[in-house]
C-alpha cells in the first residue's frame, strides 16, 4: 500500500501547475504525469490553494496552464474518511504509525464512525506541512480572495477520463491511460448518509454544490 503526497505539482518546462484537491483522483494523475514530464516536482505544501501559489509570486501566473479536479461533496467526504481510516489501520499493523499525520490523528481521536467524523472533525489543524480543515469548499482551492476562478481548467471526477484527456491534450501528451490509485472498496456513497448528515453536507458545501451543480 502506497500513499501519494497530496501536494501541488509544477513543471517549468511545460509551464504547468496541478492543484491537488483531496480524493479527486489526483494521486492517479500524479503517478502518470511524473512518468512523462521529467521536471514535474512537488510545489508548496499539502492541501495548499491556488491563490497561495499565485501570491507566492515565484513564476508568471498567466503563462502557466493551471488544472484542478473536483468531486461530488457527499462522495468525496466519504472517500476521504475511508482512506484515512484504512491507511491508518494499515500503518499501525505494519508498525509504521509514525506515518499518521496530525490531521489523521485528529480524525481517529475524534470519531468512531463516518457520522461522528462529519459532526466532530471541524477544526483547523496545524499539521507539519500547513493548515488543514475538512470544511474547505473545493472552490477555496481554485479561487482568489474575491471568489474568481484562477485556474484554467477544472475537471470533474465524474467525467474523469474525458477531462483527463483534455489535460493531456493541453500538455501535448498522447497515448496516456489513466489508472485509478487509492480507490476504496465500498457500496454507493448514498448508503452511508442519513437525512440529517445529507443536509449537513449540503449546508457546509453549499458553494460547491451551487457552483458545480452537484446534487445528492
Amino acid at each position: 500500500m502506497t500513499l501519494t503526497p497530496l501536494v501541488m505539482l509544477i513543471s517549468h518546462e511545460k509551464k504547468f501547475l496541478f492543484v491537488h484537491i483531496q480524493k479527486t483522483a489526483g494521486s492517479s494523475l500524479t503517478q502518470l504525469l511524473t512518468e512523462f514530464i521529467p521536471d514535474l516536482v512537488p510545489y508548496m505544501g499539502t492541501h495548499d490553494h491556488a491563490v497561495w501559489a499565485k501570491n507566492k509570486g515565484e513564476f508568471i501566473w498567466d503563462e502557466y496552464y493551471k488544472v484542478a479536479f473536483v468531486r461530488n461533496p457527499w462522495d468525496r467526504l466519504l472517500s476521504w474518511y475511508m482512506m484515512i481510516t484504512q491507511f491508518s489501520e494499515y500503518f499501525v499493523q505494519q508498525g509504521s504509525a509514525h506515518q499518521i499525520n496530525h490531521l489523521w490523528r485528529y480524525v481517529l481521536e475524534n470519531s468512531t464512525s463516518f457520522e461522528s467524523f462529519l459532526y466532530n472533525c471541524t477544526a483547523t489543524i496545524d499539521d507539519n506541512d500547513g493548515k488543514k480543515n475538512f470544511l474547505f469548499n473545493q472552490l477555496d482551492y481554485v479561487t482568489d480572495e474575491s471568489g474568481k476562478i484562477i485556474v484554467d481548467f477544472v475537471g470533474r471526477f465524474e467525467s474523469l477520463h474525458d477531462d483527463m484527456q483534455q489535460v493531456f491534450d493541453g500538455l501535448h501528451l498522447s497515448d496516456l491511460e489513466l489508472a485509478h490509485h487509492n480507490a476504496s472498496t465500498r457500496s454507493h456513497y448514498q448508503d452511508y448518509y442519513t437525512h440529517a448528515t445529507r443536509r449537513l453536507v449540503a449546508r457546509r458545501y453549499e458553494r460547491d454544490i451551487d457552483f458545480f451543480g452537484y446534487c445528492f
